[in-house]
């Protein structure tokens, strides 16, 4: 086990990272795309065709978050809504060409950036990372806390009449 002084390090050289990557996105470092569409985009080219309810699902947010990141992604081109062969009423959200292309170029950037940034890193001590980070990454799924629901008050008590 881990000290919590450890823990607490640990937390906050991620969220260093993570806010070290977003100012590089909002510094235009990675070109057209909208930072919080790539995740959209990348959901839609690894898990196929969907409707915009799983996406959301598969996201962890809100169904009105994806439908405004869907919205200015099929603006741009980079994604294509058809109707759902099942129901008709519904739309299936797919990831075009441009979409693809979109992914390669930011992930090429994003790579350029990494591999400028570790140039000074022997290969073997940004691969030890990489395997440490995939731990972490599984070892965090596993313990996460089932998200909480809202407990609703039954229609017969007091508080709901």
């Amino acid at each position: 086990m881990i000290a919590s002084t450890t823990a607490a390090d640990l937390i906050e050289a991620l969220r260093t990272i993570v806010r070290t990557g977003r100012g590089a996105r909002q510094a235009a470092l990675f070109g057209d795309l909208p930072g919080a569409s790539v995740t959209t985009l990348v959901a839609l080219d690894r898990h196929g065709e969907q409707r915009m309810g799983e996406l959301a699902e598969r996201l962890c947010v809100d169904p009105s978050v994806v439908s405004r990141q869907v919205a200015t992604l099929a603006r741009s081109g980079f994604v294509a809504r058809r109707p759902d062969p099942v129901d008709g009423r519904a739309q299936l959200l797919g990831i075009t060409d441009a979409g693809r292309d979109a992914i390669a170029r930011y992930r090429g950037e994003w790579i350029g950036w990494v591999a400028q940034a570790l140039e000074d890193w022997d290969d073997d001590d940004a691969h030890h990372l990489v395997t440490s980070l995939h731990r972490l990454a599984d070892d965090l799924r596993q313990s996460a806390p089932a998200p909480s629901r809202p407990t609703l008050p039954h229609p017969t008590t007091p508080a709901a009449r």
